[in-house]
């Protein structure tokens, strides 16, 4: 793939390259890509005089480039680069068509949990995200009602870690590391509840 055609950088991200460069000596900017508990993270930089890493991919911006750090290109290959501006809202947006997760076990147990395990959890105001899988090991956060819920830990050790192992038996255990002590509005505040329904 060659350089031009790895991204596509929309008008509105070119001409927000040259709005920030323009009186500054600096000759583009630089992007890195990285991944971080099944999201992506988008960093920029601006690059000056002399500082361009020759491995770096260099798009044209008028005047000025945009780079794009080497180690990257595998995270952001095929994705269209824009910046809106409506109003008060302003915000590079990344269409980014690369899978979130560095492994098929990973994207997979993050699909049952957004089709499987969270519309149940919903019912309750919770949500259940993946953060990492080690060893075999998944680690979750919980949000909305399940933060600081009473019947936290039962929903994950009586309803989760079963769906999971049912369909990941490599799966040797799952570890919470939500701060359940910041939840302000947990569905059961009592030590009696119900597991949500999750879909088979």
């Amino acid at each position: 793939m060659s350089d031009t055609f790895l991204v596509l950088l929309t008008q509105g991200a070119i001409q927000k390259v040259r709005q920030a460069l323009q009186g500054r000596s600096d000759i583009g900017v630089r992007l890195t890509v990285t991944r971080d508990a099944g999201e992506f993270k988008y960093k920029f930089d601006y690059v000056a005089p002399g500082q361009a890493d020759p491995n770096d991919f260099a798009l044209p911006c008028g005047e000025y480039r945009f780079f794009i750090q080497r180690e990257s290109e595998a995270l952001i290959k095929g994705s269209t680069i824009d910046y809106s501006s409506t109003g008060m809202a302003q915000a590079w947006v990344i269409d980014n068509p690369n899978p979130a997760w560095d492994t098929e076990l990973a994207r997979e147990i993050s699909n049952v949990f957004n089709e499987t395990i969270n519309p149940g959890l919903a019912e309750h105001g919770g949500h259940i995200k993946l953060v990492g899988l080690k060893e075999n090991i998944v680690y979750v956060e919980m949000s909305g009602g399940c933060q600081g819920c009473t019947m936290a830990d039962k929903t994950l050790h009586h309803g989760v870690i079963r769906i999971l192992s049912e369909k990941f038996p490599q799966i040797t255990g799952l570890v919470d590391v939500t701060d359940h002590s910041a939840g302000t509005n947990p569905f059961f505040t009592t030590p009696t509840g119900t597991l949500p329904t999750f879909k088979h």
